[in-house]
C-alpha cells in the first residue's frame, strides 16, 4: 500500500509541472506537498506485521510530552512493541545504549507546554536483507512537529532509521533496535 501511494505521488509529482501557454494567463502556483504528507491520509499501519510494528513503535518513540513527561518515557510508553534489546535498554538504567535524544530544547518545550508529535513512514527503500526470517530489517522515515499550545507549529528536520524488527514468543514482531 505504501509504495502504490508513493508511486502516485511521485508520478503526481512529476508530471505536474502544469505550465501555461499563451499570452499573459497567469495561474497561482500551488505549494508542492510533500510525500509524507501524502501518506498521512494513506491507513494506519498494521502492528502485527513486521514493518507495521517498526512504525507503530517509532512513532511513539518519537512522539514526546516534554511538559509531563521525563526523556525516557518515550520508550517506555513503546513497551508493549519492544523486543529483547530494546526492553534490556529499557529495564537497565546504566546502560551506554543510545536511546532517542530528544532535544537540547526539551526544557524550553517543556516551558512552553509543547509536545512533539511524531510521524513515522515505512520507507520503499529496503534496508540490507538478512538470512533469518524470525528478524527483518526495514527503513523508517520520521517526521517530527513541535506544536505550541497557541497553534504554532514546528517542523523539526526528518530523520530515517533502519529498524530491526523480530519475531518474539508467541509469533508476533517487536521492535527490537534501531539507528
Amino acid at each position: 500500500m505504501v509504495m502504490v501511494v508513493l508511486s502516485v505521488a511521485m508520478l503526481a509529482t512529476a508530471c505536474g509541472g502544469g505550465s501555461t501557454s499563451g499570452g499573459s494567463k497567469s495561474t497561482a502556483a500551488q505549494p508542492p506537498t510533500s510525500t509524507t504528507r501524502l501518506l498521512e491520509v494513506a491507513p494506519a499501519p498494521d502492528p502485527t506485521t513486521p514493518d507495521g510494528v517498526a512504525v507503530t513503535a517509532l512513532q511513539q518513540i518519537y512522539t514526546w510530552y516534554p511538559a509531563t513527561e521525563s526523556e525516557g518515557d518515550a520508550l517506555r510508553r513503546a513497551r508493549k512493541y519492544l523486543g529483547p534489546s530494546l526492553i534490556r535498554t529499557l529495564d537497565t538504567p546504566s546502560t551506554s545504549v543510545e536511546t532517542p535524544r530528544p532535544s537540547l530544547r526539551w526544557t524550553d518545550w517543556a516551558k512552553a507546554g509543547a509536545h512533539v508529535e511524531a510521524f513515522a513512514f515505512a520507507s520503499g527503500e529496503k534496508a540490507p536483507a538478512g538470512t533469518d526470517p524470525n528478524r527483518q530489517q526495514y527503513k523508517i522515515g520520521i517526521e517530527q512537529t513541535v506544536v505550541y499550545p497557541d497553534g504554532k507549529r514546528e517542523a523539526l528536520p526528518p530523520a530515517t532509521v533502519v529498524a530491526t524488527v523480530v519475531r518474539g514468543a508467541t509469533g508476533g514482531w517487536l521492535l527490537d533496535e534501531f539507528r
